[in-house]
């Protein structure tokens, strides 16, 4: 299935005055779920390593990374009137990809990326289920919100949430999206994998051709920002800030968001293969130095422990992970803006959008594997 992706280059720093759907202008094609293995991008990036063995000395030093991680999210202190119920043994990760670019404010922040990670409860099998930054979405009020403290709800795209609330409005608009209870947050600032990428001395990625009209080059891909690097199309060898420069890439193809959500995927998977690999596990300075760098890129919520969860999943290999994205309508226009529609009735999704109503209810009752099974991917064309 092929996705049409949106032109749009929106601004989530200031919320509008109140909710309401938006008219409807004009409909693009849609997109149902596509799945792709994921290496670890939902555990974080500190517990493959713990998980991996390799002697005493890595697993000293992955105790003391995640005795070091930034903890600043305190999911308990949500009220939990407010909260879904939780599951008994599965496991819900959300992990935020941000991006705090350079000379952009903190309340400009974004989370480019957002994906939803599902362990079942023996721990044998994961899912990953990433959700648009353009998705329209009702965004709950939450009245601490630390950028907008007289937030009080409307409907909006789902990067507002992050933009308006940080990470607590974020779980708050996935739980209320979803009906599914979030356990722990990883939070991975894109800009801090330029370390991460540099210190496993650059990391492969097979680089997309663009295909949009304005940008078609069936040889790679030029980037619209900074340097205007050109990248290859097919594997390639990346440091740090041409990794990072390539995943914020998204108008060079027709599927927009979808491809840069692809991409920044592409990009922690091959951070993963990387840091797994023989040269790392048995280099003790270029492990020390990828362990180190990774604490600096990531932060995690004040309860999870990450090295004994990925103790507990350390048997997970590839082909038991599989990534998909939120099931949408496709794109559209609502109040002038281009947005992914998840339904045109936020009252009432289950009655434009059935596949995405039993998607979340398959990860409450940890039967995710089932449903899988019964909405096999659409080939990409």
């Amino acid at each position: 299935m092929t996705y049409t992706g949106s032109n749009y280059r929106g601004s989530a720093s200031v919320p509008p005055a109140g909710g309401g759907g938006g008219a409807r202008v004009a409909s693009a094609a849609g997109g149902g779920p596509t799945r792709r293995g994921l290496i670890g991008s939902g555990i974080g990036l500190v517990a493959s390593i713990a998980a991996t063995g390799g002697g005493f000395a890595i697993w000293s030093t992955a105790k003391t990374t995640d005795a070091d991680l930034e903890r600043p999210f305190d999911l308990e202190a949500i009220p939990e009137d407010e909260r879904p119920d939780r599951l008994n043994g599965a496991l819900n990760i959300l992990v935020i990809g941000s991006d705090h670019r350079e000379g952009n404010a903190e309340e400009d922040a974004r989370s480019d990326t957002v994906i939803l990670m599902h362990v079942n409860e023996d721990g044998t099998e994961a899912y990953g289920v990433s959700i648009p930054r353009d998705l329209y979405v009702h965004i709950p009020e939450y009245a601490e919100a630390s950028n907008y403290p007289e937030y009080t709800g409307s409907n909006s795209k789902f990067n507002s949430a992050y933009a308006w609330g940080g990470v607590t409005l974020t779980v708050l608009t996935v739980e209320e999206l979803t009906g599914v209870r979030v356990d722990h947050v990883v939070e991975i600032d894109f800009a801090g994998l330029v370390q991460v990428v540099d210190a496993l001395g650059g990391v492969t990625i097979d680089i997309e051709p663009a295909d949009a009209p304005d940008y078609y080059d069936e040889n790679g891909v030029t980037s619209i920002h900074g340097e205007h690097r050109y990248f290859e199309a097919g594997p390639l060898l990346l440091n740090g800030e041409e990794a990072l420069d390539y995943v914020r890439q998204r108008y060079q193809w027709n599927r927009g968001d979808f491809a840069r959500m692809q991409h920044q995927q592409e990009l922690i998977k091959a951070i993963m293969d990387s840091a797994l690999s023989a040269g790392v596990l048995t280099d003790r300075g270029k492990l020390t130095s990828f362990i180190e760098s990774t604490s600096d890129a990531v932060k995690v919520d004040t309860e999870f422990n990450v090295v004994s969860t990925a103790i507990s999943l350390m048997d997970l290999r590839s082909d038991d992970l599989v990534f998909m994205t939120t099931p949408n309508l496709g794109t559209d226009t609502f109040d002038g803006e281009s947005v992914v529609v998840y339904t045109y009735d936020l009252d009432n999704p289950e009655g434009d959008n059935p596949e995405a109503t039993s998607l979340w209810e398959a990860v409450r009752e940890d039967t995710v594997g089932d449903w899988v099974a019964a909405n096999p991917a659409d080939e990409e064309e």
